[in-house]
C-alpha cells in the first residue's frame, strides 16, 4: 500500500486555524459551538469531542476549500482523517452497498435489471476497441450507466459513448477517503488508457471531470494521455451559440438549480454557464436557500462519513423541501448523482417537487424528450439499498477496501 502524506492533500502552512471552513459551512455552521478549536484539533490529529462532532458531520459538500482564503484545502484534511480511520478500523459492511467496485453492489444490482434495449446501451458502450472512439468519445460515468436512456441522440450528435463497470473513476471511494482504493483505480485507469487512442475524454458528469482532470493526477499519480472536457459545457456552447435551436422554447418555466458539490470546486462560471442555457431557453431561475458555493449536498455526501443509507435520505429530502419551497416548478439538477438521489427522495417523501436533468429539458425544448425513467430507476435504487441490502445495512461486521 501507499504511503499517503498529510502534505499530499492538505497545505498546513496556508492554514491559519481561523475555523471559517467551519463557520461558513452550510452543513456543521451554527452547529459547532467551537469552529475555532474543532478545527485545530483536526489539524493536530486531536480525538476530541468536537473533532469527532465535524467528522461525523460532515456531508462532503466541499464548501470549506470553496470559502478557505487560504487555498489551504481543508476538504482534503477532512478525507486524509478519514482515510487514517479506514485503514486502522476498516469500514462498516452497509458501506459497500454504494461503492461502485465492491461485490454485489447497488449500482450494479439496478444495472441488472435494465430492460432489454438499455442492456444492449451498455454492452455496445463496454467495447474500449471500437476505431469510432478515436479520437474523441463520451465517458458515461457509473450513473449514465444506470441511465442510459439519457445518452439523447440529439445532444450527443455523432459524439460515440463507452462505458464499463471496471471504468469507475473512484469519485465515491476518493469521497470516503478510501484512498488505497483510489490508488489502485488510477494506476488501472492509466493502463487500460494507454492501450486506446483516446486523445480526448468527454466526461457526462462534473464529478467524472473534476476527478479524471484534477483529483486522480494530482494525488494519486493517473496519467492520462488525453484531455477530459465536461459535456455540460459543450452543450452550453452549442445552445448559447444557436446550435441548437431551443431560444426561448421553455418560456415562462419556474425552475430552481442544484448545484453540485464538484461545481463548488470548478468554478463559479461552471454554474453560472448552466443558468444562462436556462434562461436562454425561456426559464425563470428563481434560487433556493442554500446555493452556489454554499449549496447542501444532495444527500450522496450524507453517506460518506457513517455511510448510513438513513443519512442519505435524510439530507434528501431536506434538500427536496429547500426546493418545493421556492415555489419553483421543477428543480432542474446538471449532475447524475443528484438526478438519482433526488429522484430516490421523491420516492421516500410526501415533499415532491418534478426532477429533471438539464439535458431533459434541453431535449424537451427539441421537441425530442427522452423517456422518463428516472422514477422507476429510482424504486430499483431504493429496493437494492433497503430491500436486499437490509442485512448489510444492519451488520456489525466492518471491512478494508484495498486494492
Amino acid at each position: 500500500m501507499k504511503d499517503f502524506e498529510l502534505h499530499d492533500f492538505f497545505q498546513a502552512e496556508a492554514c491559519d486555524l481561523c475555523g471559517e471552513c467551519l463557520s461558513r459551512c452550510p452543513e456543521l455552521g451554527g452547529k459547532i459551538a467551537d469552529p475555532v478549536g474543532a478545527w485545530s484539533d483536526i489539524v493536530a490529529g486531536i480525538d476530541s469531542e468536537r473533532s469527532a462532532a465535524v467528522l461525523a458531520g460532515c456531508s462532503t459538500c466541499m464548501t470549506c476549500s470553496a470559502v478557505c482564503h487560504g487555498d489551504a484545502n481543508p476538504y482534503g484534511l477532512i478525507l486524509y482523517r478519514w482515510f487514517e480511520r479506514s485503514r486502522s478500523a476498516g469500514l462498516p459492511m452497509r458501506a459497500s452497498l454504494v461503492m461502485p467496485l465492491e461485490r454485489d453492489n447497488a449500482w450494479h444490482r439496478v444495472m441488472g435489471k435494465l430492460p432489454a434495449e438499455e442492456r444492449r446501451l451498455l454492452d455496445s458502450w463496454s467495447d474500449l476497441s471500437r476505431p469510432e472512439l478515436e479520437p474523441r468519445a463520451l465517458f458515461a460515468g457509473c450513473n449514465l450507466q444506470i441511465m442510459p436512456f439519457m445518452a439523447s441522440p440529439a445532444l450527443l450528435g455523432d459524439l460515440p459513448v463507452f462505458g464499463r463497470e471496471d471504468l469507475c473513476c473512484g469519485e465515491v471511494y476518493y469521497r470516503m477517503g478510501a484512498f488505497d482504493k483510489v490508488a489502485s483505480i488510477a494506476t488501472n485507469l492509466t493502463a487500460t488508457y494507454a492501450e486506446t487512442g483516446l486523445k480526448e475524454v468527454v466526461a457526462y458528469c462534473q464529478a467524472c471531470y473534476n476527478v479524471m482532470s484534477n483529483i486522480l493526477p494530482r494525488y494519486f499519480g493517473a496519467r492520462f494521455g488525453f484531455k477530459v472536457s465536461y459535456f455540460g459545457d459543450l452543450l452550453a456552447e452549442r445552445v448559447l451559440e444557436g446550435e441548437l435551436a431551443v431560444e426561448g422554447k421553455l418560456k415562462g418555466l419556474k425552475v430552481t438549480v442544484q448545484d453540485p458539490c464538484h461545481s463548488k470546486l470548478l468554478g463559479g462560471e461552471l454554474r453560472e454557464r448552466q443558468r444562462r442555457v436556462l434562461e436562454h431557453m425561456g426559464c425563470e431561475v428563481v434560487e433556493m436557500r442554500h446555493s452556489g458555493d454554499m449549496s447542501l449536498c444532495c444527500g450522496l455526501g450524507q453517506g460518506a462519513s457513517r455511510f448510513s443509507p438513513v443519512d442519505m435520505t435524510v439530507g434528501t429530502v431536506r434538500r427536496l423541501r429547500e426546493a418545493r419551497a421556492t415555489g419553483a416548478e421543477r428543480l432542474v439538477v446538471y449532475c447524475n448523482s443528484c438526478d438519482l438521489l433526488f429522484s430516490v427522495g421523491t420516492q421516500l417523501t410526501p415533499f415532491v417537487i418534478p426532477v429533471w436533468h438539464l439535458n431533459e429539458l434541453i431535449c424537451e425544448a427539441l421537441g425530442e424528450p427522452v423517456p422518463r425513467r428516472n422514477l422507476a430507476r429510482a424504486r430499483s435504487m431504493v429496493t437494492a439499498l433497503f430491500g436486499r441490502g437490509a442485512p448489510r445495512v444492519v451488520s456489525p461486521r466492518r471491512f478494508y477496501v484495498g486494492s
